[in-house]
């Protein structure tokens, strides 16, 4: 059963801190290739260096910060996609078994031209997919937090992407799901999409990467619905701290 951790605990700090997140019993490693501690030349040796010691796989969060593929400016919505296409290269080069990407977000213009943003993003999506089967790596799409400017939230969302002939592997953010009431639908809706979770609790208001169990989200729902098999399960806090709580607790419910 792979579960691991993410580098959003120590997001800036990573590659200072990458000896006490290896050390911490993780079969996976999630690099979140972005600001500080975006994938460099070094550092992917550095990673494939540490693979082979460690026996440690590794997943790649696309870059986030200030990215919009959905952006309504063509040049901030092409140069977002360059930055992603390029971050999917470097995940190729540490042998990454899923490359994480968000979905784009709704701007002010949706107000005045209803759409412009949902069909940019449709169409980035399926350029940012088709490049990663010509990579031969698994691209996933996040569900999306509720209360922001994000698309994909629920499920709904997802099946309008089948519609407009997309049919992708979907990252299943279990908190995410939590704050738009859309866990269970995930689970009995879109279960065969899901290649990939991410672990964090909440109370379904915010979305506040909170160690597991402190919150309200039914984990055992989670457990009677994924197979952790063969599909990784990554734990996503604010802290390195909070993250190796979460992690034992993982094992502990998923691994009972």
């Amino acid at each position: 059963m792979p579960f691991g951790i993410s580098t959003l605990c120590t997001i800036g700090k990573t590659f200072e801190k990458i000896n006490e997140l290896i050390t911490t019993g993780i079969d996976v490693l999630e690099i979140m290739d972005d600001w500080r501690d975006r994938l460099t030349k070094k550092r992917i040796n550095l990673l494939n260096d540490i693979s082979n010691s460690f026996e440690i796989e590794y997943t790649v969060h696309s870059p986030i910060l200030d990215i919009n593929i959905a952006s309504s400016n063509d040049r901030i919505r092409k140069l977002a996609i360059k930055i992603i296409k390029n971050s999917m290269e470097k995940a190729v080069n540490i042998n990454a078994k899923v490359y994480v990407i968000h979905p784009g977000l709704k701007t002010p213009l949706e107000n005045f031209v209803p759409n412009i943003n949902k069909n940019l993003n449709i169409l980035s999506l399926k350029e940012i997919l088709n490049y990663g089967e010509e990579l031969g790596i698994k691209v996933a799409i996040e569900n999306m937090p509720a209360r922001t400017r994000c698309f994909l939230q629920n499920v709904n969302e997802f099946f309008e992407l089948e519609e407009e002939g997309i049919s992708p592997y979907i990252v299943l953010d279990v908190g995410h799901a939590n704050t738009a009431s859309q866990l269970e639908m995930f689970l009995s809706k879109l279960n065969n999409k899901i290649i990939h979770v991410h672990l964090h609790d909440n109370y379904g208001i915010e979305d506040e990467h909170r160690v597991i169990g402190n919150g309200n989200i039914n984990w055992q729902l989670v457990k009677s619905h994924i197979s952790f098999n063969k599909i990784c399960g990554i734990v996503e806090n604010n802290t390195i701290e909070e993250a190796k709580i979460s992690f034992k607790k993982a094992l502990q419910i998923f691994k009972s």
